[in-house]
Formats: structure tokens, C-alpha cells, sequence
């Protein structure tokens, strides 16, 4: 038996900030006239939002999306003043002052949300730009038929006001099923969401300008699986996640047939090698026994970095550019390769995820579960870094990089 001392970070994922740039660049084109709404939730779906966010101003864009108000405060503290960002996800008592506060757009999902967001900008002095949610099948976040209605008659009361405190700047909803392009629910949301979008312009029309201007309207229900399948294209704009980072949302189509690269590359080393007799076991509760004499390395990733546990026994990674295979249970920091007579010693990069190793949707289907949920389980613990080094976290905007989107 042999190990080795290391020292720094043991898994690491590297983000090309260059591959991330050209999905963008690529996803644009595609929407065009439509604008990119680049999704940073989630700490940017597990790549690192300051990595992610910082990239992506370098190259121009300056439309963000995220899901809580948490979020959306550190990246407005990531990239200053110049950008504009949306956050939708909020709770009755979560503060609302500091949102305003620092210009975050909301989404609005109840009708309670409205008076608390008129109350909010009277005490922060400013107007709260507002994007009416509606529910148009999802079933999850965004207002009902009926709350819709009743929204609409508040701001018609509001609308009466000089002052209102509130401009209606977006009309927003999400797909269900876009991503199984032959059912009908797509066209079916697409309806409800065109009529939803009818009856709020003439709410704003009525207003005469104090609500906001209809034909200014951000209007955006599409997913990453609605930017890459649906025409005519829905809306002004289009919220892109998933497919912004190069992995594809479509069951049948992986990333190189959508003309995207994937941005993360999460890597280990192996840290020991251990000669093992035939019989051996491999990790808790022995699932995995040696067949015949073999030889084990141990690689540092366990479900403490987010890797799935369920990918036992099952998951492959690549040492040198040859798989090989997990043995035993994934531990909370550690997992078992066995690399048999294979080239391989103490030290070597060992590719758990990303270009080089096992995609995404290879370690979804080892794990159960969807390209979504691999990236963005990813942990803090992991050190995200420049594909080339580079910490994330270091340095800031890089104020007038590229055309602005």
C-alpha cells in the first residue's frame, strides 16, 4: 500500500468561462429579436455565480434572473449598478425594503404581494418594478385564474393614483412540458399566457402611463427547453438556464447536437492505491466484493461534494482517459475506483464530471435523476476555479467589456 500527502482543494470544478460565453453568444442568436435572460440561481445551477456572473458581464450581458431575493442581493454586490436583475422567489414576511432598496425587479405571484410592494416603496422611496406572474398550467408559483383577475382590479384602483409606487415592467409564466415538444400543454400555456397578456396591457393602457407602458413590456414564459424547440418564439425575452452552462434539456438531443459545450469540469486525484486480493470488500456494508485479485484507488468526492450516493456501483470516472468504475457505496468524502491493471498512479487527475469524463446526464441516469440536479447539488465545499486557475471571487466587472445585450 502507498498514499500520498495533498494539499490545497481535493475535487475541484473548473468553469470555462470561454465555452460559457459562446453558449450564450450561440443561445441569443437563437432567440433573436428576443433577448437572453441568463439564470444565476442556485449558485449559478452549481458552476459558481461569481465565476458565472463576472464571465458572463465581460461578454456584454447585462439581464439576470434568479430565484430569492438572497440571490439576487449578492449578485447585484457582484456586478454594481449597471445590470438588471430579477428574483421571484419570496415569502409573506421576507424584507422586501432591501430588494427595492437596491433596484431588484420581482415577480409577483399573490395578491397580497402587490400592496406589500406599494408599502415597501413608500418607506425606501423608490418604485418597485414589478413582474406580474401568471399561472398558466404549471400549477406551481404565479397568480390563479381568479387571483389574476383580482390583481388586475387592484391596479386598476392603483392606476387612479398619481403616484402609485409600482410600474408594471414584465409579464412572466413557465412551461411545463416544453421539453417534449409533441405535447399539446405547450400551446395550451401559450394561450392562456397571450390572453393573460391582453387583458394587462389594456390595464396599463387604462392607466395612461402611471402603471407602466404596455409595449415596453418584458413578456417571458420560455424555458431553456422552450429557447431550443418552439417556433415561432413566445415573448420578448426568454429565461435560460440550463442550457446556458451547456447541458442540454432534451431527452433526445445531448449538448453537441444543440451546438453547446459544457462549462463545468468537476475533478478529483487519486490520493491511494491499494493492491486487493479477490474476495475483498469495497466501502460500508460491503456491496461491492472483488472478484479476483485487483487493485483499488481512492479518489476524494463524496455525497458531502454533492455526488449523488445513489450513483453507487454504478458511476464511472476517468483516470487518463480510460473509465473505470465506482465500487461500493460513495462515502461522504470518498469513493472507491477499482482500476485493476490499469495506468495509474498516486497523483493522477482523476475527471468525475465534464468534458474528458462522464457528462451529466450519465451520472442523472447512474443517480436516478436529471443533468439538473447533479450540477446544482454541487457543494460549497468544492473550490470552483477558472478553467486555467483562476479562484472564483477574485477581481470585479469588467465595466464596458462587450456590446451590451
Amino acid at each position: 500500500m502507498t498514499s500520498t500527502d495533498s494539499s490545497g482543494a481535493l475535487v475541484k470544478a473548473e468553469i470555462d468561462v470561454t465555452a460559457l460565453q459562446a453558449n450564450a453568444a450561440a443561445l441569443a442568436e437563437r432567440l433573436a429579436p428576443a433577448r437572453l435572460k441568463c439564470v444565476l440561481k442556485a449558485n449559478a445551477y452549481g458552476h459558481g455565480v461569481d465565476i458565472v456572473a463576472r464571465g458572463l458581464f465581460a461578454a456584454g450581458w447585462r439581464d439576470f434572473c434568479v430565484a430569492t431575493i438572497g440571490e439576487a442581493l449578492h449578485l447585484r454586490e457582484i456586478l454594481g449598478s449597471g445590470v438588471t436583475i430579477i428574483a421571484w422567489l419570496y415569502g409573506p414576511t421576507t424584507d422586501l425594503d432591501s430588494a427595492l432598496a437596491a433596484h431588484i425587479e420581482l415577480g409577483v405571484s399573490t395578491v397580497a404581494s402587490i400592496d406589500r410592494l406599494r408599502q415597501a416603496a413608500e418607506r425606501t422611496h423608490t418604485t418597485a418594478r414589478l413582474h406580474l406572474k401568471a399561472d398558466t398550467g404549471l400549477g406551481r408559483n404565479g397568480l390563479a385564474p381568479a387571483d389574476w383577475a383580482l390583481a388586475l382590479d387592484q391596479l386598476r384602483t392603483l392606476g387612479d393614483e398619481p403616484d402609485p409606487c409600482i410600474e408594471i415592467v414584465g409579464i412572466m409564466s413557465h412551461y411545463a412540458v416544453a421539453d417534449e415538444p409533441e405535447r399539446g400543454e405547450t400551446a395550451q400555456q401559450t394561450h392562456i399566457f397571450d390572453l393573460a397578456h391582453r387583458e394587462l396591457n389594456a390595464v396599463l393602457d387604462d392607466a395612461e402611463g402611471r402603471l407602466g407602458e404596455s409595449d415596453r413590456l418584458d413578456v417571458h414564459i420560455a424555458n431553456s427547453p422552450a429557447a431550443l424547440t418552439l417556433s415561432p418564439f413566445p415573448g420578448t425575452c426568454a429565461r435560460v438556464g440550463l442550457s446556458l452552462y451547456g447541458l442540454s434539456p432534451l431527452e433526445d438531443q445531448d449538448s453537441t447536437d444543440l451546438g453547446l459545450t459544457p462549462v463545468l469540469r468537476l475533478v478529483s486525484q487519486v490520493v491511494n492505491l491499494k493492491d486487493i486480493p479477490a474476495g475483498h470488500g469495497a466501502s460500508y456494508g460491503l456491496t461491492f466484493t472483488a472478484a479476483a485479485n485487483t487493485r483499488f484507488a481512492l479518489v476524494p468526492g463524496g455525497y458531502g461534494d454533492g455526488i449523488p450516493r445513489t450513483a453507487s456501483n454504478r458511476a464511472e470516472v476517468s483516470i487518463r482517459g480510460t473509465r473505470y468504475p465506482v465500487v461500493g457505496r460513495i462515502a461522504m468524502d470518498q469513493m472507491i475506483v477499482e482500476v485493476g491493471a490499469g495506468e495509474v498512479a498516486i497523483g493522477d487527475e482523476v475527471v468525475l464530471l465534464g468534458p474528458d469524463g462522464p457528462s451529466a446526464a450519465e451520472w442523472g441516469d447512474w443517480a436516478d435523476t436529471i443533468n439538473y440536479e447533479i450540477v446544482t447539488r454541487i457543494s460549497e465545499r468544492v473550490e470552483r476555479v477558472e478553467a486555467g486557475g483562476r479562484v472564483g471571487g477574485d477581481g470585479g466587472p469588467q465595466h464596458g467589456a462587450g456590446a451590451v445585450s
